[in-house]
């Protein structure tokens, strides 16, 4: 009976560790240091939640941009300008694609061409639209159709989204292993060794 509470409160033990590093309240400060240093963990908290805000945008910016390439395409193809098909296309997306779109849409308005707008778009740190610049551009200096050159740029990025959805269903086998390790090998290793260590203490060691 003894083992069994010594098992246990070893487990709970493991279980508050991994809690109290969990929900450790971010209003707790260390008292007499400056505001920089009274939470080691703070900055590199914001840090980590920066990056992963960043991703997250990236991704659901990825997510939209070739259904917003292929829209542009089809109102093109129907004899829209381009410029007006993007307006219209763009008001058709959401979240972050959304309102970086909106900027480009304001500065359009301010008398700026598509072009630069775009520029300036890429240079907020959307990397996507350097293609799109890159691709107005050289259709209107070639004199390819646009709509034909929206419609091959709109395929590269599905097939670029479909290889990176592929790559994170790929990564999920090793990602669950790192929770096994984490989480679940820690209370079997104990339940499993603890017995043999105490009957080796109760031998007589």
């Amino acid at each position: 009976m003894r083992d069994v509470q010594l098992i246990a409160g070893m487990m709970g033990l493991y279980a508050g560790i991994i809690g109290v590093l969990a929900l450790f309240p971010k209003s707790r400060r260390l008292p007499g240091k400056p505001p920089n240093m009274r939470r080691p963990g703070g900055i590199l908290t914001r840090l980590v939640g920066k990056d992963w805000r960043r991703k997250s945008e990236e991704k659901a910016i990825l997510a939209q941009w070739p259904t917003l390439l292929e829209s542009m395409a089809v109102a093109v193809s129907a004899g829209m300008d381009p410029l007006r098909a993007f307006e219209i296309c763009a008001g058709k997306t959401y979240g972050p694609l959304r309102r970086a779109l909106e900027k480009v849409i304001v500065r359009l308005h301010s008398g700026m061409s598509l072009p630069a707008a775009l520029a300036v778009m890429e240079g907020e740190g959307i990397h996507v639209a350097r293609r799109l610049r890159a691709t107005l551009a050289q259709a209107e200096a070639l004199g390819t159709p646009v709509a034909s050159v929206l419609e091959a740029l709109a395929v590269e990025y599905y097939t670029l989204e479909k290889q990176r959805l592929e790559g994170t269903i790929n990564s999920l086998p090793v990602k669950l292993s790192v929770v096994t390790v984490m989480f679940l090998l820690p209370p079997v290793l104990i339940i499993s060794v603890m017995p043999h260590v105490l009957m080796f203490i109760q031998s007589g060691w």
